[in-house]
């Protein structure tokens, strides 16, 4: 059987895009996008002949900001949509990262989603400054990285690698920092496995920091000694505790003090549910989070 290509014209006339999409699934999605999601480009050069963004559709490999290890261009928007085999999930982690900071990441930053469509719900971080984002693992086959750069500085970028995991793994928990992201459940939505532990440490970018709950159903028990989310006020577990909490209702609204959050989920040997999803904004948010959540 033949591999999919799809070709697209340069939108200055000055020749043609090419890619190779090594499955009918990647070309299939690619092709999805392209036709019904407006907010994803199709691979593009910028004015230095630089490419920048596209579709990654091996079982591994990496890709970096334009012009990388030197500075990323000026006003530029990049798309890359990472592509593996059904049933699988995406490994992604930074080995570089220098952005231009600012404290709500509104000059340049960088976006990760679990999945395609570029809304908020599947948004998992949005990043600046020198601190790397975490290790991330997708829920399902499909990830979307989006960098963007102003008119003004120009750091070194990022340099970024991916890889095939095995299905909707146990990874979880990791360093945190940005504007917001979504934090779930080890297999979420599939029930969370037994003998589970994630540790999250949350660090706002700016103010204190609001966590909610999209969707929570943990096995439930009198004083939640066996399946159980632990929030602390601070970036560890030897900071206050804030809260324990399991069954199937939703948690509170919860607003740290600081700008850390510390999030602990636990299970035991025996009875998994479906887990959970929530949220996080740093101060500048708050008000998407009246928008999306009231």
């Amino acid at each position: 059987m033949s591999v999919p290509t799809v070709q697209y014209m340069h939108p200055d006339g000055a020749g043609a895009v090419h890619l190779i999409l090594s499955s009918p699934t990647a070309h299939h999605v690619f092709r999805h996008l392209l036709e019904g999601d407006h907010h994803v480009s199709h691979p593009s050069f910028l004015s230095s002949g630089i490419k920048c963004g596209g579709v990654l559709s091996a079982p591994s490999g990496n890709f970096s900001s334009p012009n990388f290890p030197g500075p990323y261009p000026y006003e530029t928007e990049c798309t890359w949509l990472i592509v593996v085999a059904e049933g699988s999930s995406v490994l992604l982690s930074f080995s570089h990262f220098e952005l231009e900071y600012h404290a709500a990441c509104a000059y340049d930053y960088l976006q990760v989603y679990n999945g395609a469509s570029r809304d908020l719900g599947n948004l998992l971080g949005t990043f600046c400054g020198r601190s790397a984002p975490p290790p991330f693992a997708s829920a399902w086959h499909v990830m979307a990285v989006v960098f963007r750069s102003d008119r003004h500085v120009a750091k070194r970028g990022f340099a970024a690698t991916y890889h095939k995991g095995s299905g909707k793994g146990n990874a979880c928990g990791g360093q945190l920092m940005g504007l917001s992201g979504e934090i779930t459940s080890p297999r979420y939505p599939e029930s969370y496995p037994n003998d589970a532990e994630c540790r999250w440490s949350i660090r706002a970018t700016d103010g204190p920091l609001t966590l909610i709950f999209a969707d929570f159903q943990v096995e439930g028990g009198q004083g939640c000694g066996f399946d159980y989310v632990a929030l602390f006020d601070g970036p560890t577990a030897a900071a206050p505790h804030l809260g324990r909490y399991c069954g199937s209702s939703h948690p509170p609204r919860i607003i740290s003090s600081t700008r850390h959050l510390f999030i602990l989920f636990k299970s035991d040997f025996n009875i998994v549910g479906r887990g959970f999803k929530a949220h996080f904004y740093s101060g500048e948010r708050i008000h998407f989070l009246l928008l999306f959540f009231i």
